[in-house]
Parts: C-alpha cells; sequence; structure tokens
C-alpha cells in the first residue's frame, strides 16, 4: 500500500471473494470508497453515480445477497459490518464484530454471512434471524484470514490466510478446517472456478498466481503476474489479475496457465468482477476511477469516475 496516501495498515493486505459472472450482464458497480466513507452505486452503462450511502468506518468489504437486494459492507474502523438496502438506499442495520472485520461472503443459498478477521486467525458467522443478521459462532483458520470463497452448495469455504501463506479449507456445517493447502507469499484474493474444479489466489509479495486442484487439495501450478496481484476475476476462458503495484490487469489463458498479456489501466487497482457479457469492472484506488474492460478485446472501453479510495473488495456488480 502507498503510505503517502494514508491507506490503512492492516489493509495493506486485501483480498477477493470469489468472482462468479451473473447469468445477465450488470447494470452497477457498488463499490465501497474507503477513504470517502460512503458505499456508491454506479451506473455501468451511462457511466454515472446513481447514488451515495455514507457509511462510516472505513467501508472496505462488500458481498451481496443471492438476490441482490441487499449488500454486506464490512467497516474495519467501525468493528463490523453494515446491511444496506441498494434499491433504497440506506442501511438497514448494522452488527457489531471484534477484531478487524475485513473480507466477507455470503453463501449463495441464503442465510448466512462470513466475515475474516484480519488481525486473528478466525471467521466470524452471521446468521440470519427474524429478518436480522447477528453473531453466530466462529470458526478458525490461518494468520491474518483475508478473501473467502464460497462453493456454489454452501457446503465448503475457501480461505486465504495471508499470514500463513496458505488456504484454508473449511467445512462450512462443521464449522472446522478439514485440509490446509501451501500457497505462494501473502494470499489475499481468492477466486473460485467450480465448474473447473479449481481455484486461484492471487499472492501479493510473490507476484505470482498459484493454481489449486480442489479435489487433489494441492497447488499445481504458478502464473506469473505484474508487481503486488491482489485479485482475480475469470471470464471466457482467462484470468484477469489486477497489479496495484504496476497499475495493470495481467491476462492469463485457464487452459495452459499461461500469461497472455498486460493492460494498462488506473493507478493502484484493486477489486475486479466480470458479468455475464465478458465486461470486467476494476476498482483503481489511486485515481478514484472504475476501468471497464471489453474481455475479448482485452481493451479498456470507458473510465468512470468514483468517490474517494473505492476498494470494491468482494462481490459487487448486479
Amino acid at each position: 500500500m502507498s503510505p503517502a496516501r494514508g491507506r490503512l495498515a492492516f489493509a495493506a493486505g486485501l483480498a477477493l471473494v470469489a468472482t462468479v459472472a451473473r447469468a445477465e450482464p450488470a447494470r452497477e458497480a457498488i463499490v465501497t470508497a474507503q477513504l470517502g466513507g460512503a458505499v456508491e452505486i454506479i451506473d455501468l452503462n451511462a457511466g454515472t453515480l446513481v447514488r451515495r450511502i455514507p457509511v462510516d468506518g472505513a467501508p472496505a468489504g462488500i458481498a451481496l445477497s443471492a438476490d441482490r437486494t441487499l449488500a454486506y459492507v464490512t467497516r474495519p474502523e467501525g468493528h463490523g459490518i453494515a446491511v444496506i438496502d441498494l434499491d433504497a438506499g440506506r442501511i438497514l442495520s448494522e452488527v457489531s464484530l471484534p477484531g478487524g472485520p475485513l473480507g466477507i461472503a455470503a453463501d449463495p443459498r441464503g442465510g448466512t454471512v462470513y466475515v475474516a478477521d484480519w488481525y486473528g486467525h478466525r471467521l466470524f458467522v452471521l446468521a440470519e434471524r427474524d429478518g436480522t443478521l447477528q453473531p453466530d459462532g466462529e470458526i478458525a483458520v490461518g494468520a491474518s484470514p483475508s478473501g473467502i470463497a464460497v462453493s456454489p452448495d454452501g457446503a465448503t469455504l475457501y480461505v486465504a490466510n495471508r499470514e500463513a501463506d496458505t488456504v484454508s479449507v473449511v467445512d462450512a456445517a462443521g464449522r472446522r478446517e478439514t485440509k490446509v493447502i501451501p500457497v505462494g507469499q501473502h494470499p489475499f484474493g481468492i477466486t473460485l472456478d467450480a465448474a473447473a474444479g479449481r481455484a486461484y489466489t492471487a499472492n501479493v509479495t510473490s507476484d505470482d498466481v498459484s493454481v489449486i486442484d480442489l479435489a487433489a487439495g494441492r497447488e499445481i501450478g504458478r502464473i506469473p503476474t505484474g508487481r503486488r496481484p491482489y485479485v482475480i476475476a475469470l471470464t471466457q476462458g482467462r484470468g484477469f489479475v489486477t497489479d496495484q503495484y504496476a497499475g495493470s490487469v495481467t491476462v492469463f489463458d485457464l487452459n495452459t496457465l499461461k500469461p497472455i498479456t498486460d493492460i494498462d489501466v488506473g493507478d493502484h487497482p484493486e477489486g475486479i468482477a466480470a458479468d455475464a457479457d465478458g465486461r470486467l469492472c476494476v476498482a483503481n484506488w489511486g485515481d478514484n476511477t472504475l476501468s471497464l474492460i471489453d474481455a475479448g478485446t482485452l481493451k479498456v472501453i470507458k473510465t468512470v469516475p468514483t468517490g474517494n479510495g473505492p476498494r470494491a473488495f468482494g462481490t459487487f456488480l448486479r
């Protein structure tokens, strides 16, 4: 992270939850503007701000409910999360949590949300009861958990542990770690390709991506990237990795696991996600913009302004 930009020290290793293309093109990006203290709803086609929702506590991580009507937003300096009604544009409720809540993911079937404690060795489990989210226990994982990926059936969690250089495989029902997989140095972003039986971690300090065979439970390859890779999105047979210090996105082939090219984007790119049309959205922390990329042509097709410090750390397209 750039100290000159006043970034949160513990947030130097942001990670991203699995990025999964939806069945239809995304209309909006739901962006956590961390330094601006807000969540912004941005119309991707018009390139305009639809709504700005103030959220204190340095909003960072984001997950969306299964029906895409709610956003679950971590507030590392507010020690908890905010639940936002996106259509109404307001905070519905807040959940207090200890430690450093940062990474977040929602069970795709609904009902449960998982939050990574950046300062600890644990995930917080939040369960929906009487229409609200409530703390419902913890799961022990590796040191400084960041990115969380949830399998489509909700049965298994995959957690990137930054300080341990590992990925934890977690039985969601049993709430226990069942396997530890060594990967590269300081894994932050983790992205699941359930159909192919693989997961990918962005390893920030070894400048590469680890490829994990889920059935075998081990790393099967490494892909070189630009400096400080953070988050990975998958679409059209390719992987796209934000390289924060290079101001670029590394593109690699999912079959050969070889780099294809680099795409120049904005300053300090972090969050990235893809929609069903093969359009990628990249949040550029350093210059307060979103870069929209066409996955077919590998070109930036639009740049959209945002609030201060766009993080878009998690699932943020709807």
